[in-house]
């Protein structure tokens, strides 16, 4: 056993000629040298790896691939768990949401950052408008094209830092698929008028620092806007929603216009509140709508407004004027269960006979008249009975 560095007997167990086992341990002391150095290196480089590489960190923010049905698309979902810098270094660029829609792809975007306007005049014209739609465009020019959105558009719990726009006034922009920005943070301007949005709409928690345009635009399916924060200016003028709308609990903060509106399924403004001007006049309720509980902060205008079914004020609160001059209620209304902190302006408006006697039994002067009535009438009798003695 020469070239052992340590040669241990132990008394068992035997060969088969009797002699005892030997165990070599280490064959020489330079083996024993170069051995411990490479341990040491490999810990080394292990304790380097684990400090500059965590695992856990790296694993909380993960950029997802593309899921079935978008593998021609752009797919990036960011857990809640990602840090600023994680989002940051994680952009995504508005040049690639283009891109991806200019090839009939799908965007499905959730917890990123998105950099640059995304400028849908961009977009290739595709198809000359319809006719049909042609007939409901203000701004419409002959011979002129629209733009198509193929595939959905989702992009949820993100913030937008650049512009969303589409302000042709030659053209529409036609969404076919959902378009879904659920909480997210708009920081510029969103303007996609004359839009034509074949699928559900939904901006549900979203806020918009600025501007909200959807001037002329075509809702196919339900649109939800429940505690949708609005910014300074919110335009849906002379939009038409086939199906319903949900915006309880939303928030107007500045000038909110919904003039010339049609709105062919019920409507919910429930709890919502209007910060500044909010204007309905010549708007057309095909359906019921309900107001209940909302809060009209400034003046009001419901001016020339046709409801045809069951119109919900109850609980409602007008702090300023208050004007549904020439307004048609086709159906008994409950104006007199809101408040008005200035009496409301009802010139040549047409309102269902029940209601206006109804209301007025409701309000403070009817109550009153009531009253003067009933203790009138109790005097009469005490009289009566006074005169039989």
């Amino acid at each position: 056993m020469r070239g052992c560095f340590l040669n241990v007997s132990l008394p068992f167990p035997r060969s088969a000629d009797g002699t005892l086992l030997h165990i070599c341990l280490f064959r020489t002391y330079a083996s024993l040298r170069t051995l411990w150095k490479l341990r040491c290196s490999l810990a080394t480089v292990l304790a380097w790896i684990i400090v500059t590489c965590p695992y856990n960190a790296d694993a909380a923010c993960v950029a997802e691939k593309a899921t079935t049905g978008f593998e021609q698309g752009l797919v990036v979902h960011l857990s809640p768990d990602c840090t600023s810098a994680e989002r940051e270094a994680r952009v995504v660029r508005s040049e690639a949401i283009l891109a991806t829609i200019a090839r009939g792809g799908s965007v499905d975007l959730l917890g990123v950052i998105v950099r640059g306007d995304l400028l849908f005049d961009h977009l290739a014209v595709s198809l000359p408008i319809p006719d049909s739609e042609a007939t409901n465009q203000a701004n419409r020019a002959d011979g002129h094209g629209q733009r198509i959105i193929r595939g959905t558009l989702r992009i949820r719990d993100s913030m937008v830092l650049g512009a969303v726009r589409h302000r042709s006034t030659e053209g529409t922009l036609r969404f076919e698929g959902t378009v879904d920005f659920y909480r997210s943070h708009f920081k510029e301007d969103v303007d996609l008028s004359r839009s034509v949005f074949e699928g559900p709409v939904e901006l549900s928690g979203a806020i918009f620092e600025k501007a909200a345009y959807f001037v002329q635009g075509q809702f196919a399916q339900p649109m939800n806007c429940e505690a949708t924060r609005f910014g300074p200016s919110t335009r849906f003028h002379r939009s038409v929603f086939r199906d319903s709308v949900n915006c309880v609990g939303a928030l107007f903060d500045g000038m909110a216009e919904f003039l010339e509106v049609n709105f062919e399924q019920p409507v919910v403004f429930e709890r919502a509140r209007f910060g500044l001007g909010t204007g309905f006049s010549g708007s057309r309720f095909k359906s019921r709508v309900s107001f209940s509980d909302a809060i009209f902060s400034r003046e009001t205008f419901f001016g020339f407004t046709v409801f045809e079914n069951e119109a919900v004020f109850a609980g409602a609160q007008f702090l300023g004027s208050a004007d549904f001059s020439n307004a048609e209620f086709r159906q008994p209304d409950d104006l007199a269960r809101a408040r008005f902190d200035q009496p409301p302006l009802f010139t040549s408006a047409k309102r269902n006979e029940s209601t206006q006697s109804t209301g007025f039994l409701q309000t403070e002067s009817g109550q009153y008249v009531v009253t003067l009535a009933f203790l009138i009438v109790a005097a009469l009798l005490v009289a009566y009975a006074v005169k039989l003695k």
